[in-house]
């Protein structure tokens, strides 16, 4: 198996096998309200135990990117893939047959939810060791399949559980989570990933891990991203998974909530390819994290005044608008932000933090929403905290942005080394490492 250069060859291919997994990704988390009104139907149990299955499958998602960083250093993204695709698939499976709602919460909520964190992160993870000067672009394009995940599959998801039913929903989408488990194995790999991979053999090498780690939380402009991230998508996905029940409290049916959706899918699909274009253009006095201030800032005031223009189908799709298009502009431009933050060599371990910490809120966010809502709260009010702390995310992003180490043109104008050795090329190192394979 011969290894990738970066920006050139297989490394597109690896590229597209990514849009595939971030595809996949984008149905599950554009149908979190649509699986979330399909359980409240089948168990007809409370709002808050009920919301405890999505709201777990969502905290899991992403705070299995701390496990998953690990192991993807330990194996490969390949390996994590294909594992990751599996347990995904055991664990939505389950919910097919006739069991409770403690066991779908268990198997949904927690299996698929790891299966699913170790596809989406190693996603992330095998496009930043494939690319270095198109990193921007590689990475736009990829998490913009997402937003393509959640184009129309609302719409077609509830139509699958009108005719099937709620159980079976559960069987196509299992058929759906199997498709990374493919996808992974054209993760080649790239001399980036296997000699960072190399250099961590040796005991020196784990104790200086360790350090890294520890350094990375001693990041102030790190820690102020992080902030950002975890109070943004517990807004974010607060909207995800209550957003349709919200719409039929207003008195619209499922299938108009559905439509809603799909055109969140538009917005944020044109949002990742826009914002991802901006920040690889010549234009460099564009600070990614400045550019987040104001698109979240802009979600933020849509959400706290929802209540005065969302009483109509018009405002809610208004609102619909503002969600697509601000709601995930953060992740087509992840990887370059943490590599200005704390460099290539500790990307990794950032991102499965942040990934980690986000989960927590976003398990949190739903879960509160939920017990308010049971408790005879309203969505307006809950929307309002929520806008709030949609804004408070912006102004951390806004202040990370004081701390970056590296500039847009120290990226694309100096070459990017892990464990090899500063004279010898990316070209060099690729070829010995193959002559090597092939020997």
């Amino acid at each position: 198996m011969k290894l990738t250069s970066p920006d050139k060859g297989w490394s597109w291919m690896v590229m597209v096998a990514a849009s595939g997994v971030m595809f996949v990704q984008g149905i599950f988390i554009g149908t979190l309200g649509i699986v979330h009104l399909s359980l409240l139907d089948r168990y007809q149990d409370s709002n808050l135990k009920t919301a405890l299955a999505g709201s777990i499958f969502a905290c899991m998602n992403t705070a299995g990117g701390i496990i998953t960083s690990v192991m993807v250093e330990r194996y490969s993204c390949r390996v994590v893939t294909v594992t990751g695709s599996l347990l995904f698939t055991i664990g939505l499976v389950v919910c097919a047959f006739p069991v409770s709602l403690n066991v779908v919460i268990f198997s949904y909520g927690i299996l698929a939810g790891i299966g699913s964190s170790m596809t989406n992160t190693a996603a992330y993870f095998v496009v930043g060791y494939n690319f270095k000067l198109r990193q921007n672009v590689a990475s736009g394009i990829a998490t913009s399949w997402i937003a393509l995940g959640g184009l129309f599959i609302p719409t077609v998801i509830e139509m699958i559980r009108e005719f099937y039913g709620n159980r079976m929903l559960f069987m196509i989408l299992g058929g759906i989570s199997l498709q990374p488990c493919f996808l992974g194995c054209m993760y080649f790999p790239s001399y980036l990933e296997e000699s960072r991979k190399h250099s961590a053999v040796t005991e020196n090498k784990k104790r200086q891990k360790d350090s890294n780690w520890l350094s990375i939380m001693k990041n102030p402009g790190f820690i102020c991203f992080a902030g950002c991230l975890c109070f943004t998508q517990l807004g974010v996905f607060v909207m995800y998974l209550h957003f349709p029940n919200y719409v039929t409290t207003m008195g619209f049916t499922v299938i108009e909530a559905s439509y809603l959706l799909n055109v969140r899918g538009i917005c944020a699909f044109v949002s990742r390819l826009l914002i991802s274009s901006l920040v690889n253009s010549s234009n460099h006095n564009v600070q990614e994290t400045t550019l987040l201030f104001g698109t979240f800032t802009f979600l933020a005031l849509a959400s706290m005044l929802l209540s005065l223009y969302g009483t109509s189908f018009g405002g809610l799709l208004i609102y619909c608008v503002f969600l697509g298009l601000y709601g995930d502009s953060v992740f087509s431009i992840l990887n370059i932000i943490n590599i200005k933050l704390v460099g290539l060599q500790q990307f990794a371990a950032a991102t499965g933090i942040e990934f980690a910490a986000m989960g927590i809120c976003i398990f949190i966010g739903p879960s509160f929403v939920g017990n308010v809502i049971d408790e005879g709260g309203t969505y307006d009010l809950c929307f309002v905290i929520t806008g709030m702390l949609i804004m408070l995310g912006g102004l951390l992003s806004l202040i990370s942005g004081v701390f970056e180490t590296s500039t847009v043109e120290d990226l694309h104008h100096k070459n990017i080394h892990t464990d090899i050795d500063m004279d010898t090329s990316s070209e060099e190192y690729v070829d010995n490492a193959n002559t090597q394979l092939t020997i």
